[in-house]
């Protein structure tokens, strides 16, 4: 019998910003849904070659620098955004929602740190029903190097996690509940505490759920107020990707402890935004490629804009549209949105200031679409973050 990968799992714990303790706490581990991940072990040998006095055949090869990388992919759901978003990002504040009027409700807030937490990734894979068909892999001192936020219309929107991780092992099968052993492997029994949302409510997310508003960066705004309002929706976005790279270097081999990394090294963080746009007026054009929809040829500035990208599991009506907070989009903060389910899940992600590369027109047949590419900015002069992700309900992902 063949194993599939439908009865695995992958699971991940928070470690916080020191490596070198496993979390080996079941309740603490969140299970994402995947579609598939290419997070494997390599050895890196490094083999002698062109010696002189061999022949012209390698005759030896030793074990280089042990690496553990890849990503994880699946379709988005706000369980997958809020464990990655934390851990991609470094920073979770709980916000308490008021009684109003009007009423709030409890959200979580994922903003940038300096300093990037260390997790454990428990991977499965088979169900151990045939013996020797049970894998199970532990990564220790795992790192979210790069997290991607995608929405196509026509199809589902999706996540991909990058992930560095500085050990790997496997973990034996045993039984009984509580701590897992150092070298076993409990299984997770209960998904977090009674209270927290559950994997089993946790609502697919695709483009009809969602809505973009994109205007002129304010000088003033912030990634809590970004300054846009209802007059900047903008219809016209086939697609949209959000990227947060944080370039880990994952190099610092020394001499002891040699094959295995010592630490990862964060690096200069970027955070761009991929989009398609329908083309429908040269005001744009001029804005993204000239600098300003005043300009008729290039100057020497690049265009500045903002950006708010929503996302829930149901469609937003013009109710929901004012905030019901100063600082927060309604369809977040309201208690109870127009036309939402019983359990309302969804997320927003918040720029305040982008650069704009251009926007490159080119003359095909049928309708015109142009892809195109924006970089986040830190505003400078006021109290902000480069990005802010909103998400409801609270605790979805981690809740400790």
């Amino acid at each position: 019998m063949s194993v599939t990968g439908q009865v695995g799992h992958i699971s991940f714990a928070k470690q916080g910003t020191v490596a070198g303790t496993a979390n080996v706490t079941p309740v603490q581990y969140k299970s994402l849904k995947i579609t598939g991940d290419s997070l494997v072990a390599a050895n890196n040998p490094i083999t002698a070659e062109g010696e002189i006095g061999s022949g012209r055949d390698v005759t030896q090869s030793v074990p280089g620098g042990f690496s553990a990388a890849g990503a994880v992919n699946g379709n988005l759901r706000v369980r997958a955004l809020s464990v990655l978003a934390e851990l991609a990002l470094g920073t979770r504040t709980e916000v308490a929602g008021v009684a109003g009027p009007p009423a709030t409700v409890n959200r979580d807030e994922f903003t940038p740190s300096d300093d990037l937490l260390f997790s454990t990734i428990v991977k499965k894979i088979g169900s151990g029903v045939v013996a020797n068909e049970l894998l199970i892999l532990q990564y220790q001192d795992a790192m979210i190097n790069t997290l991607n936020i995608t929405c196509p219309t026509g199809g589902l929107a999706t996540f991909s996690g990058g992930i560095i991780a500085m050990q790997e092992k496997r973990l034996a099968p045993v039984t009984g509940a509580g701590t897992r052993a150092a070298t076993g492997y409990t299984p997770l029994g209960a998904d977090g505490v009674p209270t927290n949302y559950t994997a089993a409510t946790d609502d697919l997310l695709l483009f009809h759920g969602g809505r973009i508003r994109h205007g002129d960066w304010v000088p003033a705004s912030t990634s809590a107020s970004t300054g846009l309002t209802t007059t900047n929706n903008d219809p016209v976005f086939q697609s949209l990707e959000v990227v947060v790279n944080n370039n880990i270097a994952a190099d610092e081999y020394t001499i002891r402890p040699s094959r295995f990394l010592r630490s990862l090294t964060e690096g200069i963080r970027s955070v761009e935004c991929n989009m398609t746009i329908v083309f429908e007026d040269f005001a744009r054009y001029q804005r993204y490629t000239y600098g300003a929809s005043a300009n008729a040829t290039p100057g020497y500035s690049l265009y500045m804009g903002a950006l708010e990208f929503f996302l829930g599991n149901w469609q937003v009506a013009a109710a929901d549209e004012s905030p019901a907070a100063p600082a927060l989009d309604g369809v977040i903060a309201l208690n109870a949105p127009s036309g939402a389910p019983t359990t309302a899940q969804a997320f927003q992600v918040n720029i305040p200031k982008l650069a704009f590369t251009g926007l490159p027109v080119a003359l095909t047949s049928g309708r015109i679409a142009v892809s195109t590419t924006a970089r986040a900015l830190k505003p400078v002069g006021v109290t902000s973050d480069i990005i802010k992700i909103i998400a409801r309900p609270q605790r979805a992902g981690f809740d400790y």
